[in-house]
């Protein structure tokens, strides 16, 4: 299965131009097998989610890109909603108490503005975020930032151990699509999406519509 994991949709994100019919229309021209739905702050209910898979014949899943005191962090299978602004350790308890899986989002986006020449980060520099001791992974593929950002994340997740995934982060719907994961199983639920990860049962790759 092909999934693009970082979504947004005008249900719930205000930054989103894209409605969830013309999340799906989009992903299915760019040859998605489904894609994890990932509002700001916020999680889908479930019904609403099945609902509109059936609607187009994909699956949807569940989850939400967190802001934290330390960045922003996608989580699946976790349904507590934040309260405030939680540090990245105190988030990462909730998610392992859920049994669900948080991952840094888009990392590096900062060099996207400033260059690596202006900020002059090191790969010994980005081992060291605090941020990056509380997560499963890394977001090695981003559709909103550049090429050199996301090779920088795959490189720390490499030297650290960490997972890689990747989205599009898309908020419009020529987006959808351009960073994916390949999965190697049948992925239905957010659990089976975890376990997936978790095993490493998966590459990244682009949507066969790019």
């Amino acid at each position: 299965m092909l999934i693009d994991l970082h979504v947004h949709t005008t249900v719930c994100s205000p930054c989103s131009v894209m409605s969830p019919d013309d999340l799906m229309v989009a992903a299915r021209k760019a040859g998605l097998d489904g894609v994890g739905i990932t509002e700001h702050n916020r999680i889908w209910r479930s019904e609403d989610a099945e609902a509109l898979g059936k609607k187009h014949g994909l699956t949807v899943l569940r989850g939400m890109e967190i802001t934290t005191t330390g960045g922003d962090i996608l989580v699946f299978g976790m349904e507590q909603e934040p309260a405030g602004i939680l540090t990245p350790a105190a988030l990462k308890k909730l998610v392992d108490a859920a049994g669900g899986i948080a991952v840094a989002a888009h990392p590096f986006r900062g060099f996207l503005l400033f260059g690596f020449g202006a900020l002059s980060m090191s790969l010994e520099d980005a081992i060291e975020n605090p941020t990056f001791q509380h997560v499963h992974g890394l977001e090695v593929c981003n559709g909103r930032v550049t090429d050199d950002e996301n090779a920088f994340a795959r490189e720390v997740a490499e030297v650290m151990g960490l997972l890689a995934i990747g989205g599009s982060d898309a908020h419009e719907p020529q987006s959808v699509g351009k960073c994916a994961v390949r999965f190697e199983d049948r992925i239905e639920d957010e659990q089976q999406l975890v376990t997936a990860l978790l095993k490493g049962r998966c590459r990244i790759e682009p949507a066969r519509g790019r």
